[in-house]
């Protein structure tokens, strides 16, 4: 058993650390292209919502 709980604590921050610099690398800033279409769609949710203010959004 204490072989195992050796391998626990020596794997176990391995993962830990892989896992966060996986989700590091993962969510860069976007490029260009994408933040133009997330602003356009923004625009677009915006006026749809001035011209109809009871209207729900669909999200």
């Amino acid at each position: 058993m204490e072989g195992f709980w050796g391998i626990v604590v020596v794997v176990g921050p391995i993962l830990l650390i892989g896992a966060i610099i996986y989700a590091t690398l993962r969510n860069r800033k976007a490029n260009a292209a994408s933040e133009r279409r997330a602003d356009i769609g923004a625009k677009r949710l915006r006026e749809d919502i001035e011209e109809q203010p009871n209207k729900q959004a669909d999200l």
